[in-house]
């Protein structure tokens, strides 16, 4: 008896090391798989991340996207200094959006041949220079710088993404949606920050302290080291013709392309509209800029929630949700007038402004890794369709505004994008009541016999 319970014990105890070791196992092919070419060793991996490298990626996408809204409280001020009218306001606030959409697809295949370091590194040194461009009192200038600017925008927002998703373990992480936040955390802080500047120090002050922090970044980043976790080289496939032929197959690269589209719109009308009405109200320029960075809480905690929450917000129906609620956020500026109508729509779109926008990354990387494409080729798509909808919304708001009025203008956005949205809604759910129980079947067949023969051999 006591030798059976003896042969028992060593038996449950063989069997459990033999667990351990197959979950040790399991865990070390896993990592091998993300990271081929690097040593594996017991739990930990030999190549570490940089320690200022992903906060200094942070901290670009944080001026870049403060230099882009920094602009928007300064709108009014500028019209009047040049003659504007409502479309060519559009146009100066559009023409970031021109430049990135027209080279996002490029750079996104750029950065896969030569690396997301050095295209980061030159295109913060031309964001610099754009900046200093823009602080000219030239009109040409100006508009040279903004075009400039977007040309560097659409590369950081491309090649930093790129670079910062090299230095996490998992390829499609969720903490990829962390850029959104820093981008955001900018988008909503350029406003208030170039108000107050241009009230207290003159138009070019905003532009002179977004071209100190670009050129000092750009040296801060030239000092990183070449490699990551990961290769800043993507050796997946980043042919843009694949990319065309099997989006289409994969619903996190279409939803995320979409939600991130339905972002720009949204973002751009009511970057031209908001400041146009609020100035009208008899709003000053830090305040307008104070109203924009009001939402500011709202973004960070939503979108710190949504990366929080990992895998399970990284779906195509939180997208698909997260863009129709913010397609139907503007209807307050469409059924009711005045500034306290346009400030709540504002501040209700900020929610799922913020979740769209954090979802998209990781949900198309994944989603860009199951079809082998490379990170490069599908982050430069989704900077396009965001710099289209940022652009074309934008321009036809401005035209309708002139035409009917702002409340006319918000149905630009309100109309296509909830059609959109609701689509994408339509596909996940099909998606998932068709793959489900194939998914199931096939895991009652495959998942138990493999497991049990994985253990026999571990043990």
């Amino acid at each position: 008896m006591d030798d059976g319970h003896r042969n028992g014990r060593q038996t449950g105890r063989a069997r459990t090391r033999g667990e351990h070791a197959l979950t040790r196992a399991r865990q070390a092919s896993r990592r091998a798989a993300a990271h081929p070419g690097q040593h594996v060793s017991g739990t930990s991996l030999r190549a570490g991340k940089p320690r200022r490298l992903v906060p200094l990626l942070h901290a670009l996408f944080f001026v870049a996207a403060a230099m882009q809204g920094a602009i928007v409280p300064l709108l009014p001020r500028l019209s009047h200094a040049y003659g504007l009218s409502a479309s060519g306001v559009a146009l100066l606030l559009a023409a970031p959006g021109i430049a990135t959409l027209a080279i996002s697809l490029p750079v996104g295949a750029l950065v896969d041949r030569l690396g997301a370091r050095r295209v980061t590194v030159a295109a913060t040194a031309l964001m610099s220079a754009a900046s200093a461009a823009q602080a000219a009192p030239s009109y040409a200038l100006l508009i040279s710088g903004r075009l400039a600017f977007g040309l560097a925008f659409g590369i950081v927002w491309t090649s930093g993404v790129v670079w910062i998703s090299s230095a996490h373990r998992e390829a499609g992480s969720p903490r990829i949606g962390a850029v959104v936040t820093s981008g955001a955390v900018g988008m909503v802080a350029g406003p208030a920050i170039g108000g107050v500047l241009a009230d207290q120090l003159g138009l070019s002050a905003p532009f002179l302290l977004a071209s100190v922090l670009a050129g000092a970044l750009a040296i801060a980043l030239r000092s990183q080291p070449k490699r990551t976790n990961r290769s800043s080289v993507d050796t997946r496939n980043n042919s843009l013709r694949r990319l065309v032929r099997v989006a289409p197959q994969h619903p996190g690269i279409i939803a995320g392309a979409a939600v991130i589209a339905i972002s720009g719109a949204v973002g751009g009308i009511t970057q031209l509209l908001v400041p146009l009405q609020l100035h009208q109200a008899g709003f000053s320029a830090s305040a307008t800029g104070l109203v924009f960075s009001s939402a500011a809480g709202v973004y960070i905690v939503v979108s710190a929630l949504i990366v929080r929450l990992g895998r399970r917000a990284t779906t195509a129906r939180w997208a698909a949700l997260a863009g129709l609620a913010l397609s139907l956020a503007l209807l307050p500026a469409v059924v009711a007038a005045g500034a306290g109508a346009v400030v709540s729509a504002l501040l209700l779109a900020t929610g799922p402004r913020a979740a769209a926008s954090t979802v998209s990354y990781p949900l198309a990387t994944a989603s860009a890794a199951d079809a082998e494409l490379a990170d490069g080729v599908v982050v430069g798509f989704l900077n396009g369709t965001w710099a289209a909808g940022l652009v074309l919304a934008p321009l036809l708001a401005g035209t309708v505004d002139q035409v009917t009025g702002a409340p006319s203008a918000y149905l630009v956005a309100i109309v296509p994008c909830a059609l959109g949205a609701l689509w994408l809604l339509a596909r996940s759910n099909i998606e998932e009541t068709t793959t489900a129980p194939s998914e199931a079947r096939e895991a009652a067949r495959t998942d138990f016999p493999t497991a049990e023969h994985e253990l026999v051999h571990a043990t």
